[in-house]
């Protein structure tokens, strides 16, 4: 997937789950997560792919 592609909801949730990302409290992340709380994670996303270039893919 390209830098300049969003990838779907479902993807990111895939994803995180495949790292071991999961929401508060050790919950799996889902979708509603991820809409109920865009700028935060962007935010952390962002802060994920700057220290972790592994990420960037």
């Amino acid at each position: 997937m390209g830098a300049q592609q969003t990838p779907s909801l479902d993807a990111i949730a895939q994803k995180c789950a495949a790292h071991g990302i999961t929401a508060q409290h050790n919950k799996p992340l889902t979708t509603n997560c991820i809409t109920e709380q865009p700028v935060d994670f962007k935010r952390r996303r962002q802060a994920l792919i700057r220290h972790h270039p592994q990420y960037q893919q």
